[in-house]
C-alpha cells in the first residue's frame, strides 16, 4: 500500500476549516457510509476537538488566525482500495496564502507538501459577495453617461482589492514553475456553503463556470497541468446564525452534510478525497 499527501488551498473563509471539523466527524463517528476510514489525526487535538464541538452545535466554525495558524493532517485509508492517504491541512485560516500572493514567496515546507504524487482541494464559498465587476459589465453604463465617471483618487494597493478568482489563478500558477515540479495533478474544486446556492441550482461545475469564469477558464485550458472535478459541499447543511438552526439541530450530524458532484453519495464528504486518491 501506497501512500499519498493531497494538499489544501484556499483563501480566508473558503469553507477549509468547516470541511475539516465535518469530515473529522464523519469518519470518526460512523453515522453515515463513506468510502474512507480514520486512521488518526497529526496536529492540535485541542483545537480540533473545539471546532467538531461547535460544528455538532450547529455553531458558526471558530475560525483561526495566522498568529496561531493551526497545521493539521488527517491519516486514512480507502477499505475498497488499500490505498493509504495523509490529507494536509497547511493553513487552516488561509492568510498565508494572501501573504504568498502579495509577497510573491512560500515557504520550503509548503513547496515539500507538493512534490510528491497527490492532489489538491481547492475551496471556493458560494455564499459569498460578488467577485467584482468587469469592463462587460460597466460598459452599458459608460456608454450611455453623459459625462465620463470620475475616477477615485490614488489609494494604497493591497492584496485584497484583487478579486479572488485572480488570487486563486496565481496561486495555481506558481505550481507551474520552479521550485515546483511540473506534472498533471488531480485538483478537485470543492464549492461550500452550497446550500446558499439558490433553485433550480446548477451542477457544481456550471456553477464555476458562471460565478468564476476566470478560475473555470484557466482550469480547463491547463489539461496538461490540472485534471479537474467540481463538488458542491454543505458542510453544516444550511445557516446555522438563522431560523435554519433549531432544525439542523434536529437532524443526525452527518446527515445534514450534503456533497453533490460527480461519483458523490449525499452525506459523503470523502467524495472528492476518494477521487484525488484515485479510488473511485
Amino acid at each position: 500500500m501506497s501512500t499519498q499527501y493531497h494538499s489544501i488551498l484556499g483563501l480566508p473563509r473558503s469553507g477549509k476549516t468547516t470541511f475539516l471539523a465535518a469530515l473529522w466527524h464523519v469518519i470518526d463517528a460512523g453515522e453515515v457510509t463513506t468510502k474512507l476510514v480514520l486512521d488518526k489525526l497529526v496536529g492540535d487535538h485541542a483545537y480540533l476537538n473545539t471546532i467538531v464541538d461547535a460544528w455538532r452545535r450547529c455553531e458558526e466554525v471558530p475560525r483561526t488566525s495566522m498568529a496561531a495558524e493551526t497545521k493539521v493532517t488527517i491519516h486514512a485509508h480507502a477499505p475498497a482500495s488499500g490505498q493509504k492517504i495523509v490529507l494536509g491541512f497547511p493553513d487552516l485560516s488561509g492568510e498565508s496564502f494572501k501573504v504568498q500572493f502579495a509577497a510573491r514567496s512560500c515557504t520550503s515546507d509548503y513547496v515539500e507538501g507538493f512534490a510528491g504524487t497527490g492532489g489538491i482541494l481547492l475551496f471556493v464559498n458560494a455564499n459569498r459577495s460578488s467577485d467584482g465587476m468587469t469592463l462587460a459589465d460597466i460598459g452599458p453604463a459608460i456608454a450611455d453617461a453623459d459625462e465620463p465617471p470620475e475616477l477615485e483618487g490614488e489609494r494604497e494597493w493591497t492584496a485584497d482589492v484583487v478579486p479572488e478568482q485572480v488570487r486563486l489563478v496565481d496561486l495555481l500558477q506558481f505550481l507551474l514553475r520552479p521550485p515546483f515540479l511540473r506534472r498533471q495533478r488531480r485538483l478537485a474544486v470543492v464549492v461550500s456553503a452550497w446550500d446558499a446556492v439558490l433553485a433550480p441550482r446548477p451542477s457544481p461545475e456550471q456553477w464555476l463556470r458562471r460565478e468564476l469564469p476566470l478560475l473555470h477558464q484557466f482550469l480547463a485550458n491547463s489539461p496538461e497541468s490540472f485534471d479537474v472535478r467540481v463538488y458542491g459541499v454543505s458542510a453544516q447543511g444550511g445557516d446555522v446564525g438563522g431560523g435554519q438552526r433549531t432544525a439542523l439541530l434536529r437532524q443526525t450530524p452527518s446527515g445534514r452534510i450534503e456533497c453533490v458532484g460527480p461519483d458523490a453519495d449525499p452525506h459523503d464528504l470523502t467524495a472528492p478525497i476518494i477521487w484525488l486518491i484515485g479510488a473511485d
